[in-house]
């Protein structure tokens, strides 16, 4: 059972301190919908915003003798209130208000005491003394700004942008980013700044400027300043060269592209929903990624975009929207002007564009990483080619957090394909068809065809299917032709997925968190494996999926599904297909049977799990009833990753190889027949050998499936 009281978590979250530091100035604040990943008030299904205007605190108390910090006050009724040591921004917990108003937290043995506590609730904050605090309370001796240094690039285009850096450092040898909260200026004005970001404008030649920023923090007051030359724009060169003189993100786009936009706002890619007839288990008819929730990293819609701040307290891009079309905003059924120019459309048609998570008046949005691109912003967006395989690689070979963690037949290697690794997306010059995504998966309207098992929409109703190229009798062997209607062109043709890579199997929750050498942030604890054996099940085209909210009740094998094929042997047109099948150790509400969301970014910062499951209940509305752990599993296809004809399965890998289970898969024979032994029905056996009696039967005597097993023949 997890603890319904949470200890602190340290909530290390870049800007945050800075933001708040404006909001009291009356600056900007981040909205509800695009909070950070951590703590506060963020969006979560729908997104809830509450005036709280009676929020205060009216006890704020340290019992040393019982070890115990008590904190009361008054909020909206049903409003949950975050409560923090004022100094540091530890999370101490969250409270929620009584029908009359009242909230109250107790937590034991926090360290350390804090000197005052802030209470958040519905974008409001107040801030009180804690009565009775030690003298070594969190925030005694409370660090003082000591200097400000300004870093960015040496050069930008005129036309192009430039993210330049404020770091603040303070008396106790810290330091943080307050680009959101410092007050930018350049000088000469041949350029705007703001939050950091300069965006150049037009020169006859170079121009030098001075680049400053000026924080004030409790009363002291830095300015620090860097160079920045702005350069007289080279010859510009790609399909859009000399279409536009400035590029103003997607408005640009939108001036000629206006119907494509709208196709693509309207596309699964975008809206991350969609027509979702063959998902069972759903209680409406649009579904997808958001509203939904998985195995891997648990609830996109309430971990949207932010800023992570790793152990090493470098700033990380963090949020699902990272591989989402869009720049920050989330998507809404209507193409409304702000909708369509919150398109980021390069991400998919620039081969050389960056982007990085900024705040921008007062929410996290994605802006152009002009220090990690090799060009200009504006040459980038004047490069405009056609997506090709590595564009898709870029998102989907990351899915679940890394490379090949979550499909396990999509990695990074296949940018590099040989024969061996992929027939089909090797080039021809290395013995491959030469394939790209888009060979297989058609594109019409910037909807894309494919849906395999475990995605709940469909984006067109093309499907993929190897008969699109292959015919259905594709041997010059009859024995194998005979299998093509009870079994997928991929049980025969992928051997083995994660060949390179290593891919995800399982995620342990329950377990200690363990820190990524690569990111310097938390994980869950994963079981990872390469050269992995599918698994085998009927599949008849439509999946059953668990939807958020619903009472989570265990299957025969004891797991909860998340998501897995339906079919069976019986059912008309169904095949055995090749799968993945992972298994998760998550958290559970104990009263509800629900399955629990996260607040991702605490436990990514933090290894806190109890902090990221109370957060996440509270942004989502639900009681806090603490939680426990409950398995999951969900069944994933695979179809890439397709090895050479002479590598494909033998006849005896299946029958006799200890491959496939036969007897699951519904293929045991009857055990009698005209009430005597089934064999001895007819006759006495002569030989027991499978082939022999096999083909006896069925091609000799024409007898159907059904005269031996429980189904009948498959119909091509």
């Amino acid at each position: 059972m997890g603890r319904r009281g949470i200890s602190a978590a340290w909530v290390l979250l870049a800007l945050a301190t800075a933001v708040g530091s404006a909001g009291a100035a009356g600056g900007n604040a981040p909205s509800n919908e695009d909070a950070a990943l951590l703590g506060g008030s963020t969006g979560g299904v729908t997104p809830r915003v509450h005036p709280a205007p009676n929020l205060a605190i009216t006890k704020a108390k340290w019992d040393g003798e019982k070890a115990t910090l008590e904190v009361e006050g008054k909020a909206r009724p049903g409003a949950a209130v975050t409560v923090a040591s004022a100094a540091s921004g530890t999370v101490l917990g969250v409270a929620t208000a009584s029908r009359d108003g009242k909230w109250k937290l107790q937590q034991s043995n926090p360290r350390p005491v804090p000197c005052r506590v802030r209470a958040s609730s519905g974008g409001q904050q107040v801030e009180a003394a804690v009565a009775g605090a030690p003298a070594t309370c969190d925030g005694a001796g409370t660090p003082s700004l000591a200097s400000l240094t300004v870093s960015g690039p040496a050069s930008v285009e005129e036309g192009s942008t430039a993210r330049f850096l404020a770091t603040a450092s303070y008396t106790d040898g810290t330091t943080k980013d307050v680009s959101a909260a410092a007050t930018w200026g350049v000088d000469p004005p041949v350029a705007a700044v703001a939050q950091g970001v300069v965006t150049a404008g037009a020169v006859d030649a170079d121009v030098q400027v001075r680049v400053s920023a000026t924080c004030a923090e409790g009363g002291i007051s830095k300015t620090a300043s860097a160079w920045l030359v702005i350069q007289d724009r080279v010859a510009l060169s790609g399909s859009h060269a000399g279409r536009f003189t400035a590029y103003e993100g997607t408005k640009t786009c939108l001036t000629c592209h206006l119907a494509e936009a709208t196709d693509i706002h309207g596309s699964v890619h975008y809206q991350w929903r969609g027509e979702a007839g063959e998902a069972l288990g759903l209680s409406t008819s649009l579904a997808g990624k958001l509203g939904g929730i998985n195995d891997f990293c648990i609830y996109p819609d309430i971990n949207w975009i932010g800023k992570l701040t790793n152990l090493d307290g470098q700033p990380v891009d963090g949020g699902c929207a990272r591989c989402h079309t869009g720049l920050g905003g989330k998507p809404s059924a209507e193409p409304t002007q702000a909708q369509l120019e919150n398109i980021d459309c390069l991400l998919c048609h620039s081969k050389s564009y960056k982007r990085t998570v900024a705040m921008v008046d007062g929410a996290w949005r994605f802006v152009p990483d002009t220090a990690a691109m090799q060009v200009s912003l504006l040459q980038a967006a004047v490069d405009i080619t056609k997506p090709d395989s590595g564009t898709c690689l870029n998102c989907h070979t990351r899915a679940g957090g890394g490379n090949n963690f979550k499909r396990g037949d999509l990695e990074e290697a296949h940018r590099t394909a040989t024969a061996d690794f992929d027939v089909h997306m090797a080039p021809r010059s290395a013995g491959g068809a030469g394939l790209s995504c888009l060979s297989c998966h058609v594109n019409v309207g910037h909807r894309i065809a494919g849906r395999g098992v475990d995605m709940r929409e469909r984006d067109l109703p093309d499907r993929v299917a190897c008969t699109n190229c292959h015919a259905k009798a594709p041997h010059g062997n009859s024995k194998l032709n005979d299998h093509t209607a009870r079994v997928s062109c991929t049980v025969c043709h992928i051997p083995e997925f994660a060949k390179v890579a290593p891919t995800d199997l399982r995620r342990d929750y329950s377990a200690p968190a363990e820190v990524v050498a690569a990111t310097r942030l938390y994980e869950p604890h994963m079981l990872m494996a390469s050269h992995v054996r599918p698994v085998y099940r009927f599949f008849n085209g439509t999946s059953q999926f668990y939807e958020f909210g619903a009472e989570a009740i265990p299957e025969a094998s004891g797991r909860i599904s998340m998501a897995k094929p339906l079919g069976s042997i019986n059912d008309r047109g169904a095949q055995i297909v090749a799968l993945k099948h992972h298994t998760a150790r998550q958290p559970i509400d104990p009263v509800t049977r629900r399955l629990l969301p996260l607040k991702i970014g605490i436990f990514f910062q933090t290894g806190n799990l109890a902090a990221a499951v109370q957060q996440g209940v509270a942004e989502v509305g639900w009681p806090d009833n603490g939680f426990e752990f409950a398995e999951t599993e969900r069944f994933l296809g695979i179809y890439h990753e397709v090895a050479p004809a002479q590598q494909a399965l033998a006849c005896t890998s299946c029958h006799g190889g200890g491959r496939m289970d036969f007897a699951a898969l519904g293929y045991a024979p009857l055990t009698t027949r005209n009430g005597k032994p089934l064999c001895a029905s007819c006759h006495s056996a002569k030989t027991a050998d499978f082939y022999k009696i096999h083909d006896k039967h069925v091609r000799d005597k024409h007898y159907d499936c059904s005269t031996c097993h429980t189904f009948s023949k498959a119909v091509s």
